[in-house]
């Protein structure tokens, strides 16, 4: 079998080529000959039996590291754990659920590398994306350490996916440790995971990131067939399945129980946003949003909108519009220069390259510190792309605080870590909650994390809503609905639990309807304490026909007090426009009318106010239908005992000793009278860590943290069993060389190019693409006698079919 090998010209000079007849682009003068029979010592270059090999990153080895693991895991991630030890006992198929930036990846590498790597014991790690592939390759590789692998020195991985950078499934091997890899790529080569790999390994922990996508038939696939080869072995008792999840409860009306059928064990162990964010260890979102006022739907067609609601993608007419709109441009620049000190470091989400090179000038003008970057820009006149190192570099500097703005296009979503950034400008429109997630998120860290306490998200919206359903920052995050206690212990004890951090999902972002403040920028820990709260009953309809009475309560905060006060007292003139004497029961259509009148009334800023809810106030609408008075009201009179931050003040300024500390907390939390022990869940850890939070913020000391490389040993591989692409990223002149070779194999004496399919007949190369005679991903190897030259059109046609085989 032959191979391409690069030589220098001494080395082409042994084989009898006059290596300096073709100049210095070696063998691409070649191809001036008509065919390989006029060059008996190309030939003979072209056949050498000389192996060359080159250094891969999707498939190696990992060395332990030595020394302490400086990435500790924060108490919701030990308690994660510990809670997956109890569950491993016995096989398992459940789910992990922490919220976005909650750390799932980095618990779920801790807990495997200790309970299945370290015990040689196989682990399969899914994911619908390559860019979560790429974070949990390094998440492994960053936690490498004794204290997690005692017993191995070094373990086997391979990242698999249709990306160029990633393996194929038909090189998946029995001594592969891990193998990290995209379900589209493992259904494509289903035969080669179950034979090469499954069908060796005694105990198997599929890992799902995203879990939530598992109910969709490709990965019930995949789980189906590892689950059924275990139990054609007899081995059931090795399979054991962890889904990861920020949105356990998102799935379409017909879906609804489906996520169970794939997780029967259920939720193991789960974690409030809420939690993470009066921690520190999430920074307070902020959501505010900018009404730009234009209509750039009105150019789209039907199927201009069908592509935005299936791919996410913007038609170019429209995305040059909003790119070079210099209306857009500028609200967008005076919105940052007139809240400078609040937003800086602010951080650009753009529409593309264009609009990022309008947006950045238009910064410099204004005196601003700014660049961009992307992930890929191509000099129209040179051809030339900017290098990931420039990139870099950038980056480098804006996390510096060289860069008071940093603006970028397809990039900075997932695996770079950014945690000076005060504000995200959402300037780009999406569909996608994934994408938009990952935007915020690169803004979420919190003061623990060595962020900052709250991150703004500015959303630019403009005038899409007749046309396109694109997602908001407040669509972000569905939360299962929280069940409160029904019936009083103390009236005051009852709105601590309702108010506890661990009852509570969120109080910025609750519900699906998640809605925020502008005044939220000068937010303490009692401004997230509801002042009061509605208390009422609804009788609703039941199975037995027999109505039930349903408990409800409506939290108030400052923000809303005053309206919901006004609101709730012009109950009677809202209605006059309802008919509703001789019923209690509202229609759909009434109720939708009378939200969106009070909204109007009385909460006209209802996206920037905390807690608001819509139902919330559908619920006092149906109250008011029914009974015909307001909701009792109750306020909460020890609100300011809830104040953690008079607690960290106290210590801080009498300069308390260890012992004091230890000594004066322990007395509050006891005190029969406070509320610290239900507000934190009877978690005295969660009570200390946030007074911890409140004296850093006195401090201001949050020490950088210094990570040690990790020892990665790549594997070495055939040039052959590269694509063109790697082999063009590795060593560009030899992939010349290879498609010189292979063009020169099909040009014909007067210099023609025949498509070895169609027999179609060019002398431009434009009109052909080298093509794999067998695909890689069925064993074809990069060989000459596997390259063949294909017309477009016969390119596209064949991978049509063999996409349909699949």
């Amino acid at each position: 079998m032959s191979t391409f090998v690069h030589f220098e010209s001494s080395d082409r000079t042994k084989l009898g080529v006059d290596y300096m007849q073709f100049g210095n682009t070696g063998i691409e003068g070649a191809t001036r000959l008509s065919t390989l029979e006029q060059a008996p010592d190309l030939q003979l270059f072209l056949g050498s039996s000389i192996m060359q090999t080159v250094q891969v990153e999707y498939s190696g080895q990992i060395q332990v590291n030595t020394g302490k693991n400086p990435r500790e895991l924060y108490a919701h991630q030990n308690e994660a754990i510990k809670a997956l030890d109890q569950k491993n006992k016995l096989p398992f198929e459940g789910l992990l659920v922490l919220p976005t930036g909650g750390g799932k990846t980095l618990t779920a590498v801790h807990w495997l590398l200790r309970n299945f790597i370290d015990k040689r014991k196989k682990v399969l790690w899914i994911a619908h994306r390559h860019e979560l592939l790429n974070q949990a390759l390094e998440t492994l590789k960053f936690s490498a350490y004794p204290s997690l692998l005692s017993d191995i020195e070094t373990f086997r991985y391979r990242v698999i996916s249709g990306h160029p950078k990633h393996d194929r499934p038909i090189n998946i091997k029995p001594t592969d440790d891990i193998i990290i890899a995209s379900k589209d790529s493992l259904n494509g080569g289903l035969d080669y995971l179950i034979n090469n790999w499954v069908k060796y390994s005694d105990t198997i922990l599929l890992v799902v990131d995203e879990a939530h996508h598992a109910t969709a038939k490709t990965y019930r696939k995949l789980i189906d067939s590892i689950k059924q080869n275990f139990k054609d072995r007899g081995r059931t008792d090795g399979f054991r399945m962890l889904g990861l999840t920020a949105t356990p409860f998102r799935t379409d009306k017909g879906e609804q129980g489906l996520l169970k059928k794939v997780f029967p064990n259920d939720i193991i162990f789960s974690e409030h946003l809420r939690t993470l964010i009066t921690r520190g260890i999430l920074a307070e979102p902020i959501f505010e949003n900018l009404e730009t006022e234009l209509d750039f739907y009105r150019e789209l067609t039907n199927k201009d909108i069908k592509a935005i609601e299936n791919f996410d993608k913007l038609p170019t007419k429209v995305a040059e519009r909003i790119a070079m709109s210099s209306i857009r441009n500028k609200r967008i620049v005076d919105c940052y220069i007139e809240n400078r000190e609040k937003y800086k470091p602010l951080l650009v989400f753009a529409v593309d390259v264009q609009h990022a090179i309008e947006l950045n000038g238009l910064f410099k003008k204004r005196g601003i510190t700014s660049d961009f970057v992307a992930a890929k820009i191509t000099d129209v006149n040179t051809g030339s792309t900017i290098s990931v190192k420039e990139n870099l570099e950038k980056i480098e500097r804006f996390r510096a605080g060289k860069l008071e703005v940093l603006i970028n296009v397809e990039m900075l979503i997932e695996g770079i870590d950014l945690p000076n950034v005060q504000t995200v400008f959402l300037t780009r429109p999406t569909t996608s909650t994934i994408l938009m997630t990952q935007m915020i998120g690169r803004g979420l860290r919190g003061q623990t994390a060595g962020g900052t306490e709250k991150a703004y998200v500015v959303s630019f919206i403009d005038n899409w809503e007749d046309k396109i359903n694109w997602v908001n920052p407040e669509k972000l995050i569905d939360i299962e609905g929280v069940e409160f206690v029904d019936r009083d212990i103390e009236t005051m004890k009852r709105i601590a639990r309702l108010i506890s951090i661990e009852k509570i999902e969120e109080f910025a972002i609750i519900m699906d309807d998640s809605i925020d403040t502008t005044a939220l920028e000068k937010l303490d820990f009692l401004k997230r304490v509801p002042v009061g709260i509605y208390r009422f009953s609804i009788l609703e309809p039941s199975e037995s026909d027999e109505p039930v009475s349903r408990n409800y309560d409506v939290l108030l905060y400052s923000d809303t007090e005053e309206a919901y006060d006004s609101f709730v007292n012009d109950l009677e003139a809202v209605f006059k426009g309802i008919d509703i004497e001789n019923r209690e029961i509202l229609t759909e259509e009434e109720l939708k009318y009378l939200l969106e009148l009070t909204k109007e009334l009385y909460f006209p800023d209802y996206p920037f106010l905390l807690g608001y809810r819509d139902a919330d106030v559908e619920n006092i609408l149906r109250f008011y239908a029914q009974k015909q008075m307001e909701p009792e009201f109750i306020a909460f009179s020890e609100r300011r005992k809830c104040d953690v931050s008079i607690v960290a003040r106290h210590i801080y300024e009498n300069d308390l000793t260890l012992k004091q500390v230890t000594e004066y907390l322990t007395s509050l939390w006891n005190d029969s009278k406070s509320f610290w022990q239900v507000l934190f869940g009877y978690n005295y850890l969660y009570f200390k860590k946030q007074v911890d939070i409140e004296i850093n913020k006195l401090i201001g000391a949050y020490p950088d943290l210094i990570v040690t490389p990790p020892i990665v040993i790549p594997d070495t591989v055939p040039l052959e069993s590269l694509s063109l692409i790697e082999i063009r990223e590795k060593d560009p002149a030899e992939y010349r060389d290879i498609k010189d070779a292979v063009f020169a194999k099909h040009i014909d004496a007067k210099g023609f190019i025949t498509c070895a399919i169609s027999g179609f007949k060019s002398q431009m190369r434009r009109d052909f693409q080298v093509d794999h005679i067998i695909p890689m991903s069925k064993g074809g190897l990069t060989t000459l006698e596997n390259l063949q030259v294909l017309s477009r059109k016969a390119h596209a046609e064949k991978t049509r079919l063999e996409n349909l085989k699949r």
